[in-house]
């Protein structure tokens, strides 16, 4: 090589050297990174905002399950009873009852023993009503009933987060509340049909059943409209920070790690913001209007898809940040690939050793092997970004999968025999 030939290879050399150099370059690396890990937990907040009111089987999927919860069928339960037994004024007929027979003579004793049943027959008459309700609210009718109501309701339904007021869902005071008139009324029948005839003066009763409850419900609105309308671009700009970082760092292995890092955390912080934000929801209700139990059921079943989401990130982002590093140049990364290659070459020798000859087949793995990790790798994404809604447990097996493919691989793949020469 001349001098001329090598004074240009050194050039070129430094040339590309430089283009990872300059000071600016961590520092827009870092910017990107943190709006990065700022937007990851605004995507998923916004969209399963999204899907909630645009996705009705995702409504169903989210809001049936309460039909069965205990604490949920409990106050409903309670809800009902006490306005039934209210507008019924219990307490006021069964005394009339009892004054009218103590006027028609009665001695004295029996006159005083009718007075003191009076308010153990109300009791009877309130629990009679009550085991009713609560047969209705247990049965398979009641979440049947539950789930149907709530797929031919659902644009009125999500008005609790529009800030909508509807027929079926009602916000006044601060307060959502869902209407309860449909079930006092089937209650209502199955007195009637028990014989408790005087179910017939029930009139109808528009009865709320209150769900959530707060000063800043009107602030909760006005963010649920903004992250609903942009909740299509915040991924994609989530990911192009992403992208942009390990573009313009001086070392994309190390960016990526810090970035994966980052999106973990910013997941791991999502999730200490929900049971903070599930602590301030119980303090917004009124135990007079919600048990307490009751109101922790309907907060973690609503944000249950929120913590699914965030735990699927949350897999993958550590995934990729251990690729990321088990690629790197570092002594660490470097003596665990090494490991790794020596127990796989033991494997691969104790099953030449038992007979065990993967013939062609190990010669066309071990000479695509590096097609094949690309190949597995792509598919393992492809299936989770395919995946509607995936869970973290979906994307732990498909890595699991993934790694077991890869390491069969590994242990099938055999380099093609290296002819010798022949001896001179």
């Amino acid at each position: 090589m001349s001098d001329a030939e090598l004074a240009e290879l050194r050039a070129e050399v430094e040339r590309l050297k430089g283009r990872r150099t300059g000071w600016w370059r961590p520092v827009v690396a870092t910017l990107l990174i943190v709006v990065m890990a700022i937007l990851a937990p605004l995507s998923v907040v916004a969209r399963w905002a999204h899907d909630t009111v645009s996705d009705t089987d995702r409504y169903l999927e989210t809001v049936a399950p309460l039909a069965s919860d205990p604490a949920v069928q409990a106050a409903v339960t309670d809800r009902i009873t006490t306005e039934i037994v209210t507008r019924l004024q219990v307490d006021d007929v069964t005394q009339q009852a009892v004054d009218a027979l103590s006027d028609q003579g009665l001695p004295p004793l029996a006159a005083s023993s009718l007075q003191a049943l009076a308010s153990p027959l109300s009791d009877a008459i309130e629990g009679f009503v009550h085991d009713q309700v609560q047969k209705l609210v247990e049965s398979d009718e009641f979440e049947t009933a539950w789930t149907e109501a709530n797929r031919q309701a659902h644009v009125q339904m999500v008005a609790v987060l529009t800030g909508k007021d509807t027929d079926t869902v009602q916000i006044t005071d601060n307060a959502v509340s869902i209407n309860l008139a449909t079930l006092i009324d089937t209650v209502k029948q199955r007195l009637i049909d028990r014989g408790f005839t005087i179910a017939e003066r029930l009139p109808t009763v528009n009865a709320q059943f209150t769900i959530f409850q707060s000063d800043d419900i009107t602030k909760a609105q006005t963010a649920f409209r903004l992250l609903n309308a942009i909740n299509t671009w915040l991924p994609i700009l989530a990911l192009l920070c992403l992208i942009g970082a390990v573009a313009v760092a001086r070392s994309w292995r190390r960016t990526l790690v810090a970035g994966a890092l980052a999106l973990a955390l910013s997941m791991l912080l999502l999730g200490a913001g929900l049971n903070l934000g599930r602590e301030v929801y119980l303090n917004a209700v009124p135990t007079d209007q919600l048990p307490l139990d009751a109101a922790a059921a309907i907060y973690d079943q609503l944000v249950h898809f929120i913590r699914l989401a965030l735990r699927a990130l949350l897999v993958v982002a550590l995934a990729v940040a251990f690729v990321a590093w088990v690629t790197g140049p570092e002594r660490a990364p470097t003596a665990l690939r090494s490991g790794t290659s020596r127990a796989i070459g033991v494997a691969r020798s104790g099953g030449e050793r038992a007979g065990l000859d993967t013939g062609r087949l190990g010669v066309a793995l071990a000479t695509y092997k590096t097609q094949i990790r690309v190949g597995v790798l792509g598919l393992a994404l492809l299936l989770y970004v395919m995946r509607d809604h995936p869970t973290g447990s979906f994307a732990i097996w498909l890595l699991v999968i993934a790694a077991v493919i890869l390491l069969v691989v590994e242990l099938l793949a055999r380099p093609p025999a290296t002819p010798t020469p022949p001896p001179e």
